[in-house]
């Protein structure tokens, strides 16, 4: 059965990825109430243009997780159908099969 546990590089992205959405999540709550009234000029500027940097590294995040999700599930798929299918006697059948078709 092939092995579904996360790598050390998936564990890490996901991690990172959530303690980043934690981060933006609550700079955007903090932004909207408590620091609403600091936020002015300049100030007002850098600190939404911080929280859409972290937002945006975390859809980056997500998005890199989500192609090595791909590559590991392909992986699988193809160790489970060597396993299964690619046996010797269902090779030699194959081989037998094609060779009758073959035959006028």
């Amino acid at each position: 059965m092939p092995d579904t546990t996360l790598t050390r590089g998936q564990r890490i992205l996901r991690v990172l990825g959530t303690i980043l959405l934690i981060v933006c999540a609550g700079m955007f709550v903090l932004g909207l109430t408590i620091w609403e009234e600091d936020l002015r000029g300049p100030m007002f500027a850098i600190y939404w243009s911080w929280c859409f940097l972290l937002a945006v590294i975390t859809i980056f995040i997500a998005l890199w997780d989500m192609v090595l999700v791909r590559r590991a599930y392909r992986r699988q798929r193809r160790e489970l159908f060597r396993h299964e299918f690619m046996t010797g006697e269902f090779v030699e059948k194959m081989r037998r099969a094609i060779e009758k078709d073959e035959k006028p």
